[in-house]
């Protein structure tokens, strides 16, 4: 039977409170888990069109318990099965995180993060990567396009 894209995105999206479960993640009842569906946002697979995102249902105090996520449940350069290879290359912060994230995708079923990477966008579109026109038609009047006038995002850095 061919699944729907909702059909599949709410199958994800029950693997994963099922997974959070396992690795002894607990949430409050004033969060509630939410599927948006961005249809029109280019995907290399239908489901992935829809994005989750975390909503509280009532108003929040300073202080409140929202959620207690175990360390060991956190997708890190410490927890990544790619930590040798990653430390050995002196890789650390964010670029140590990518090269974590993407190793523990290559596994597949075979990560502790499957369920979780499963709902993570493959992609995401950020002005470090964009051309002096996007910048300029989609920024304008912003405070990262203010930025952008004195650290062109398209310099390369590497």
């Amino acid at each position: 039977m061919l699944l729907t894209p909702i059909a599949m995105a709410t199958r994800k999206m029950r693997a994963f409170k099922r997974w959070m479960k396992s690795q002894g993640i607990d949430c409050s009842d004033a969060l509630v888990l939410v599927l948006t569906n961005y249809a029109s946002s280019p995907s290399p697979s239908p489901s992935s069109s829809f994005s989750v995102s975390v909503r509280a249902l009532c108003d929040l105090q300073e202080g409140d318990i929202v959620a207690r996520i175990p360390k060991g449940s956190c997708l890190t350069i410490k927890t990544s099965r790619a930590r040798p290879v990653i430390e050995a290359a002196g890789l650390d912060g964010f670029l140590g995180l990518a090269v974590a994230v993407m190793y523990e995708r290559s596994l597949g079923p075979l990560s502790n993060w499957f369920v979780y990477l499963q709902l993570m966008p493959f992609s995401e579109p950020i002005p470090l990567l964009w051309s002096d026109h996007e910048i300029d038609s989609l920024l304008v009047g912003t405070e990262l396009h203010k930025v952008s006038i004195f650290f062109p995002f398209d310099t390369k850095i590497w």
